[in-house]
């Protein structure tokens, strides 16, 4: 499918293969990533108007205030990154018809995010987001932080199984 646009606010994720995550964060609007060297790595989203009416959250580095205390959340076993897959979603609106619920006086529609394809072909203005990360460990662990496909500047942070694979029904997968 083309794309009506490509929206890609983060390109650091091959920084941290070969890095060791020893402990996570995470609130509702950031999520963050200590590293055993003590660098630590926030992750948030930003708001990109594609649109009028229309704006979507791709995952971005986020800076927070060096003096900002975090309440990590130590890893029993450091995560020694191997492999990371960029995720990707596509978003849509469509036309909805004035059921009253809406507030202003429209037109209105709803807007739509999901793997890549899912989008009807017949639209014409379907945005490519990158949403998030998934890394890899040695040990077969994964972990993914990403934008949350219905709630703007949420961040996602998951390591238990069920939760990625939660996570990943909205979204695609592809290599750095």
């Amino acid at each position: 499918m083309p794309y009506s646009k490509i929206v890609n606010s983060y390109d650091g994720a091959a920084r941290l293969k070969g890095c060791t995550v020893t402990a996570l964060h995470s609130e509702y609007s950031f999520a963050s990533l200590l590293l055993d060297s003590g660098e630590v790595i926030n992750f948030a989203v930003e708001e990109v108007s594609v649109g009028k009416w229309f704006e979507v959250f791709p995952i971005c580095l986020y800076r927070v205030h060096e003096d900002c205390a975090f309440d990590w959340r130590v890893l029993e076993v450091p995560f020694v990154v191997v492999s990371i897959e960029l995720l990707w979603r596509e978003e849509w609106q469509e036309s909805s018809p004035d059921s009253g619920l809406f507030m202003g006086s429209g037109p209105h529609s709803v807007q739509h995010a999901a793997r890549l394809g899912v989008a009807p072909e017949s639209h014409g203005d379907v945005v490519k987001v990158l949403a998030g990360i998934r890394l890899a460990a040695r040990d077969g662990r994964h972990l993914v932080v990403s934008s949350s496909g219905n709630s703007p500047f949420k961040i996602d942070l998951a390591m238990d199984a069920s939760e990625i694979e939660q996570l990943m029904q909205s979204l695609s997968s592809g290599p750095v």
